[in-house]
């Protein structure tokens, strides 16, 4: 049962990198008024999607579930904070330029973030694949 759902996830992701990478070549060619409405539209959706994952966080019953959304929620305030200084920075050298390099190096670091966040999960999903393999315990003895 649980490989059916870490593998109904794991097509969940896939899914949203495609439509990550649609956005991204989006971004490069819309216009100006369609840029700010898929903006828009992206804001409206995160948190839409933070808010379900949270609801479904407060229901669990799993210890390592309000572990994991304290720490989700301390990553979330440090990328805020990080976020908020480097606007500050950008907006105190008043120069649109220097602003514009600053949140293109924000967007670079969060998307290898990103996929290194990616790639986590897959391992996880994949150990937690294995934990429940038949005769794992076989295989990782030597003959």
């Amino acid at each position: 049962m649980a490989h059916e759902i870490l593998a109904v996830k794991l097509c969940e992701l896939e899914d949203r990198f495609i439509r990550l990478r649609s956005r991204i070549h989006l971004s490069e060619t819309a216009g100006h008024d369609q840029l700010r409405q898929e903006i828009r539209s992206l804001s409206r959706e995160c948190m839409e999607t933070e808010l379900t994952l949270w609801q479904k966080l407060q229901l669990s019953r799993a210890e390592v579930v309000a572990t994991l959304a304290g720490t989700y929620s301390e990553i979330e305030q440090s990328i805020q904070r990080a976020k908020a200084k480097l606007e500050e920075q950008a907006a105190a050298r008043n120069d649109a330029e220097a602003q514009a390099e600053e949140k293109i190096l924000l967007a670079e670091y969060a998307l290898d973030f990103a996929v290194q966040a990616a790639n986590r999960a897959l391992l996880l999903a994949m150990e937690a694949i294995d934990a429940q393999s038949p005769g794992r315990e076989n295989e990782r003895r030597p003959s």
